[in-house]
């Protein structure tokens, strides 16, 4: 009897977690998100890419300063030629600050004037489909050239 009270307690409670993946946001999701944020950074308007991320990613930086920073990154890189992504990792967070998913996403990525290695952080909070850009990280030796 016990051991019928425990399946069930474990059946109930993985179906509950499990939720309608209809309802979830996919790892091509972001894929095609970023696919879109890729294409518009080819078009060099920095304030149109700036919807892409959260507003959680303006907490420490302001839109204006991050605008300005992804000015002169691309300054030094050049125009973007090609985008590779590499490898990506998925976890899901539990906690009193904001429960969702967190996508990493690394790329390679060709510019005019050199590769960068672009490590991207995305959250998507929990029952929603809201998908925003929380971390950005370049990587290139172009930034050396200086």
């Amino acid at each position: 009897m016990v051991n019928k009270i425990i399946i069930i307690g474990i059946t109930v409670l993985l179906l509950s977690c499990g939720g309608n993946n209809q309802d979830r946001v996919s790892r091509d999701d972001i894929i095609a998100y970023m696919d879109e944020y890729f294409e518009n950074v080819k078009q060099y308007d920095f304030k149109l890419i700036e919807s892409f991320y959260s507003e959680t990613m303006y907490t420490d930086t302001s839109k204006e300063e991050w605008n300005d920073l992804l000015n002169r990154i691309h300054a030094i890189l050049g125009e973007l030629v090609s985008v590779k992504l590499t490898s990506w990792n998925i976890r899901s967070n539990l906690s009193t600050s904001g429960s969702g998913t967190t996508y990493t996403f690394v790329y390679n990525n060709v510019y005019e004037n050199g590769e960068s290695t672009e490590t991207v952080a995305i959250f998507v909070p929990r029952g929603t489909k809201e998908i925003g850009i929380i971390g950005h990280h370049f990587t290139s030796n172009a930034f050396l050239r200086l």
